[in-house]
């Protein structure tokens, strides 16, 4: 089975949001495994045609430069993809989890991505927990009802 990953690109915020860079990283993993490997690149589609699209892969890349995993990351992992971005340990710091580390960190460089998508490919044997981790994640971190609950008990502690 081919590892898919799926690659989101907005000409106009490519370089803003570190696209372009994992791109090039994801472009050379593809060449040097070639066997073991697809990319789904995604320009420019309706926002339905994208979630389809994104919904047979096993790995996204999403904001290179951002700390914390963003909407399009957090729905990638709703649906048990493993994200390849931002994840600094602040993230896991604000929300006090202390066991869960499903997102794949990487520091913005291409060498950084590169390196991290061959590990994947050479340790796909994590994909299944790592995918398991991120569907977790969400459930403990991003439930809408739990998110409601919390709003709602910080409006009535105000009052």
């Amino acid at each position: 089975m081919k590892i898919k990953f799926f690659i989101g690109i907005q000409r106009a915020r490519s370089a803003y949001k570190g696209t372009d860079i994992m791109l090039r990283a994801l472009e050379r993993v593809t060449a040097r495994f070639p066997n073991e490997t697809e990319m789904i690149k995604v320009e420019s589609v309706p926002f339905t045609l994208y979630r389809q699209l994104m919904d047979g892969c096993h790995i996204i890349l999403d904001q290179l430069y951002a700390y914390t995993p963003a909407m399009n990351a957090l729905e990638a992992m709703s649906k048990g993809l493993v994200v390849v971005g931002g994840g600094e340990p602040e993230n896991y710091e604000i929300i006090s989890e202390t066991n869960l580390r499903p997102i794949i960190n990487v520091i913005p460089t291409e060498e950084s991505v590169y390196n991290a998508l061959c590990d994947i490919i050479i340790h796909r044997n994590k994909l299944p927990q790592l995918s398991a981790d991120s569907r977790t994640y969400i459930e403990r971190h991003h439930d809408y009802l739990k998110v409601a609950q919390e709003y709602i008990d910080f409006w009535s502690a105000s009052e």
